[in-house]
Order: structure tokens, then C-alpha cells, then sequence
């Protein structure tokens, strides 16, 4: 009789337990409330609105990534075209995350092609940045994103005049979205512009000859990994943005470890940067 009342109690109890878990996750169920309704509590969304300032304190001490550009420049290294993002990659950006962080990268590469005066890649790039700002519901860059469009077509010829309008571009963007309600947005074009910065360095000292300027500017980065780390990791609260900081930890936990950077250390890190790079595209 006891072993019966004891098997009941048991049944009873599993049957208890598989209804709960079959409550939405979303929910916590705290009983009922005085008037009968049943009494639950939403599990908080992430919101990057809500640290804002964090996010933007970040940004701001992150080394630029067009700086890369320029001492690229600096050193005598040509440009590659078989390192800049795909025209066609960005029909595969379905997510607002992946647009994000692909217009950050194309940004990267427009830079590097103006510096470079290929003015015609130039152009091509900031004709698919202007479909990722609409598409990215980005309104109050529309109008800026249109007005270095027509002007880099105009003087995509002009080396200099390039490179100036590129870099206007860029602080114009900066500042529109450093005081827009986008934070997230913000964050992760931030990400894309410094990974890519990272792998077309990376890639150029890798294949390069001589390559003891490019291993002192890999030796330099510290900085900016550490930032991309913090960026990755507060905005991992993101389930879409989690992926990309755990395929970052390798590189991170690298740069942690490794305060210089020779040909044997590059061959080790140059892998894992490229990997993160294309996971992004």
C-alpha cells in the first residue's frame, strides 16, 4: 500500500515538472495575483540603449582603424584588392547584425582603396555602405552617407581629394552615430572596421618579404584587441553577437600572452584573425 501511495507521488511529481518546463522561457511564473490572473515576470532583453555610455567610452579609446590604412601607406605596401570584402558579400548580410559589422569592414576598405587612389573601388564600396545605411533604418546618416557619395564619384580620379572626402566620411559618421539611439549599431561597425583592419595587416605582413615594419605595427595592436574584447563581450548579451566573441577569444587570449610579435607568432595568429574575419561575412 505504502509502495503504491510512493509510486503515485512520484508520478505526480514528474507530471509537475514536465508542465513546468513546458512554461515559456521567456517568463518566470510567480503564482497567481489577488484577482485570480496568473502573476509572471519578463526575463530582461539586452538593450545597448541602456549602456550607452559605456559603449561610447569604448569607442572613443579605441585606436581608428583607417589609421592602419595609413601606415600601411606609409610603409611602402601595395594594395591588394584580393584582401577588401567581396561587392557581393553584402546580399549575404541578412541580419541587422551582419549589416552592421559588414559596413564597418566595407568602411575599412574604402578607406584603404582611397589611400591608394582606386578611386573605382572606391565608389563601389560607398554605393553598398548607402544600401547598408537604409537597410540598417540608419536615417540621420542617409542624407550624409548621399552627399560623399556623389562627391567621391566626382573626384574619385584625384588621389588627394579622395582621401580627404574619405576621411571627412568617417568623422562625419563617428560623430552622427556616436549621438544617435543607436549604440549597438554603433558598437558593432566599430568591430567590423577593427577586425578588418586586423586581417588586411595581418594578411600583408604574412605574405610580405620583408616584413619587419609590418611585424613592429602587428606588435602595436594590443589596444585595439583589448577594445574589440570589451566591445565583443558587452554585446554578447546579443544571442547573435555571442558567436563572433567566442570565435574572438583565441585571438584575444593570443594578444594577451604575446606582448611582441615575430614571423613564428604571426603564422600562429594570422589563422585565427582570418577565421573571425570571414565568419563575419
Amino acid at each position: 500500500m505504502e509502495n503504491q501511495l510512493l509510486k503515485k507521488l512520484l508520478t505526480f511529481s514528474l507530471i509537475a515538472l514536465m508542465l513546468a518546463g513546458c512554461n515559456n522561457p521567456g517568463k518566470q511564473n510567480k503564482g497567481t495575483t489577488a484577482d485570480g490572473k496568473q502573476a509572471s515576470v519578463e526575463v530582461e532583453v539586452f538593450d545597448p540603449v541602456k549602456i550607452r555610455d559605456q559603449i561610447i567610452e569604448i569607442i572613443q579609446k579605441t585606436p581608428k582603424g583607417v589609421e592602419v590604412v595609413d601606415l600601411l601607406n606609409q610603409s611602402g605596401a601595395s594594395f591588394i584588392l584580393d584582401l577588401t570584402i567581396p561587392f557581393d558579400a553584402s546580399e549575404k548580410m541578412l541580419t541587422n547584425t551582419a549589416k552592421a559589422l559588414g559596413f564597418g569592414m566595407y568602411g575599412f576598405d574604402l578607406k584603404y582603396a582611397s589611400v591608394y587612389n582606386r578611386g573605382d573601388i572606391a565608389s563601389r564600396i560607398k554605393d553598398i555602405e548607402n544600401k547598408l545605411i537604409g537597410e540598417l533604418g540608419l536615417n540621420e546618416m542617409m542624407d550624409v552617407g548621399k552627399k560623399y557619395g556623389e562627391q567621391i564619384e566626382k573626384n574619385k580620379s584625384s588621389k588627394d581629394s579622395l582621401n580627404a572626402l574619405t576621411n571627412q566620411l568617417v568623422n562625419d559618421y563617428h560623430q552622427q552615430m556616436a549621438k544617435s539611439d543607436h549604440p549597438g549599431t554603433y558598437a558593432l561597425v566599430t568591430i567590423g572596421v577593427n577586425v578588418e583592419a586586423l586581417y588586411v595587416l595581418s594578411q600583408i605582413a604574412l605574405f610580405s618579404e620583408d616584413n619587419t615594419q609590418f611585424l613592429q605595427l602587428m606588435s602595436n595592436q594590443h589596444e585595439r584587441v583589448k577594445s574589440l574584447s570589451q566591445l565583443l563581450e558587452i554585446m554578447s548579451g546579443d544571442e547573435t553577437v555571442k558567436p563572433y566573441f567566442e570565435s574572438m577569444r583565441p585571438v584575444i587570449e593570443f594578444f594577451e600572452k604575446n606582448s611582441t610579435i615575430g614571423n613564428k607568432e604571426l603564422k600562429a595568429i594570422a589563422p585565427e584573425i582570418e577565421k573571425v574575419r570571414n565568419s563575419m561575412i
